[in-house]
């Protein structure tokens, strides 16, 4: 695990080995245990380590392997299976890096072989005989890649911040991609906020040339897994017992390191099925760590602490003071150097910072939600198709009546009765106010995804694409995978691993998500919708029976909660004054062509209490004018 950067200088604009070095060491949170660069007439490879496997000096980076120079954040969970296989073949090696491993794969095999490796990756390969440079991204986009593009200039880096650090570097604003961010308060993986910046997308790689040819070519694409599965016709028990053969075996491959390994335990199902998986014949305890709040809506580490006493785990919890969260904000700036509106990144870093007094690497439960039904907007989804049936005009006026009853009345009512089938009811039944207005299954989850409506958002942005290009994928009758496939191309790798992996690196800590394994997600997408979601409204069915080997059934008897933050009281309170003062900066609002008056309106009524709009789209707006005040 470690941070990379580069350049390919095709017309001498001031890429020399003082700026490499710079580029590298914006990087350096990420990789503190070493640095190197490679500098060879236009080209330029840089890397900061972190080191987990192959701990010696052997490991150092960029390495250089013949004609081939690489520089590479990640790890190759099988690369002594691949390395055997390798040497049967006839290959030498001269160290015990998984990073030597890709290139004599690549080298043997071409492009073709980093479809043998199952692990997290980002690396650029420089070929020194060929002149062409190389950046390959992982399955899924756990690890970030970036690169740009103008005048004959191509940079790459891990984060954005290294590219602040070229004189040539252009930070022109790609105002298309901030639709989709106030929406769902992160930018759209096919999108960066800056205009001539790209992200390698997941499962793809891009060849650049010295006479300046870009090449883009995809050697997974989730979207073809889902449209060439096949339903498992098989009885529940038998998909159960091989369910938890990948589960186990996925969940051992990413303990591969030559330093310790804990986990983070939310106390949800997924990060406890982890934990249990994995401490059951483990004769050492593991290392488990949990953040929660004073606020027991937002808290988890209650049932955390009770599933790791169960487990046996060696637990260690915090609970987050608003002092502390005062602390972190002044980093996130810098932890998220491209705006970045997921609340849950504050104890994010928290529980980060808290698993790296002791270990190097954690693993985390993400991935489960998307694979086997745990968003609450999937069970509401499974009745999307009843739902569009009823005339659209009729479900206009349904609208415009659910707005009589406000999201706090809402929150109250549900206490008042007893109704804890779900947490933060409010939010969600905002989202149930706009998906009445969905034209299609598209639509539907379009709005069930989103905080803002389409509406409001035109009127703050003055209109333009409100989405992202479409996937050109069409759902069957297993709806939940449909809308699975929708959230690992879009909210998985634009937010939730955004937000772990900076974080994490942040703190140097390697963060490893064990659900996101690609054969675990190709039988994933076989089962069957009422395997995943029960008849009874139960999410994530399978995976429970299986916890329920571990744990005491009134453990997983609760809501799904989510790692959520009280950020409507943090509004309220400490962040009033910051956003106040945002409200009054008209060059922000002109930099990005946004109302400003909508805006005041918008923080009126939230200040007199009505609960129109959810507070979370306020909290973006905020995140996205400190991002301003310290990257423009």
């Amino acid at each position: 695990m470690c941070r990379i950067a580069g350049f390919l200088d095709l017309k001498a604009q001031g890429s020399n080995e003082e700026v490499l070095v710079r580029m590298r060491d914006s990087l350096a949170a990420g990789g503190p245990d070493s640095a190197g660069v490679y500098l060879s007439d236009s080209v330029g490879l840089a890397h900061r380590r972190l080191s987990i496997i192959d701990l010696s000096a052997a490991g150092f980076q960029p390495m250089i392997l013949g004609k081939w120079v690489i520089t590479y954040n990640g790890e190759v969970y099988n690369y002594q299976e691949i390395k055997d296989e390798l040497i049967a073949l006839g290959c030498q090696f001269i160290t015990k890096t998984d990073t030597e491993v890709i290139v004599r794969s690549i080298e043997t095999w071409g492009s073709e072989a980093v479809k043998k490796f199952r692990g997290m990756f980002a690396f650029a390969l420089w070929d020194s005989e060929e002149k062409k440079l190389t950046l390959y991204r992982d399955r899924l986009g756990v690890k970030p890649l970036y690169w740009y593009y103008k005048d004959g200039l191509f940079l790459f880096a891990s984060e954005l911040k290294a590219f602040h650090e070229h004189p040539a570097f252009d930070k022109t604003i790609n105002l298309a991609s901030l639709p989709h961010y106030f929406q769902k308060g992160y930018i759209h993986p096919t999108h960066c906020i800056y205009k001539y910046v790209s992200q390698i997308l997941p499962g793809s790689f891009v060849q650049i040339d010295q006479k300046g040819i870009v090449e883009k070519s995809t050697y997974w694409d989730v979207k073809e897994i889902y449209k060439n599965s096949v339903i498992d016709t098989r009885a529940e028990e038998e998909i159960l017992s091989n369910l938890e053969l990948k589960l186990a075996e996925s969940f051992k491959l990413r303990m591969v390191s030559d330093v310790e390994v804990g986990v983070f335990l939310s106390g949800g199902i997924d990060s406890s099925l982890v934990t249990a998986i994995l401490q059951k014949d483990n004769p050492r305890k593991l290392k488990t760590f949990t953040i929660g709040f004073n606020d027991k809506e937002f808290n988890e580490a209650e049932v955390a602490d009770l599933v790791a006493k169960e487990l046996g785990t060696d637990h260690t919890s915090l609970i987050c003071t608003e002092e502390e969260v005062r602390n972190v904000l002044p980093h996130l700036t810098n932890m998220y150097d491209e705006p970045f509106g997921d609340s849950s990144s504050i104890p994010t870093y928290l529980v980060s910072k808290l698993a790296r007094t002791t270990v190097k690497v954690a693993l985390s439960g993400d991935g489960g939600d998307e694979l086997f039904g745990g968003y609450s907007k999937y069970r509401f989804g499974m009745h999307a198709k009843m739902l569009l049936r009823i005339p659209y005009s009729i479900r206009v006026l349904m609208n415009k009546a659910s707005y009589y009853l406000s999201p706090g009345k809402v929150e109250w009512l549900s206490r008042r009765i007893g109704l804890n089938s779900y947490t933060q009811i409010g939010e969600k039944y905002r989202k149930f106010q706009e998906t009445l207005l969905a034209k299609n299954l598209e639509d539907f989850f379009h709005r069930s995804s989103s905080y803002f409506s389409d509406i409001s958002l035109q009127k703050f942005t003055g209109g333009g694409d409100l989405n992202v290009e479409p996937d050109n994928i069409n759902s069957r009758v297993e709806l939940i995978s449909f809308f699975g496939l929708k959230d690992m191309l879009s909210y998985l790798p634009g937010d939730i691993l955004t937000k772990v992996d900076r974080a994490s690196m942040y703190v140097a800590l390697e963060s490893r998500e064990p659900f996101l394994d690609p054969e675990l997600i190709a039988f994933s997408l076989n089962i069957p919708d009422h395997l995943k979601i029960s008849s009874d409204g139960q999410s994530k069915y399978l995976l429970k029976k299986i916890l329920s080997k571990y744990i005491s059934p009134n453990l997983m008897a609760r809501p799904k909660q989510g790692f959520t933050v009280p950020i409507e009281s943090w509004l309220n309170g400490f962040l009033k004054e910051g956003v106040l003062e945002m409200s009054k900066d008209s060059s922000f609002f002109e930099t990005f062509n946004l109302n400003k008056n909508f805006f005041e309106e918008i923080l009126t009524s939230f200040y007199k209490g009505e609960n129109r709009y959810n507070p979370h789209f306020i909290w973006f707006v905020y995140t996205l004018y400190n991002w301003y005040k310290k990257w423009m």
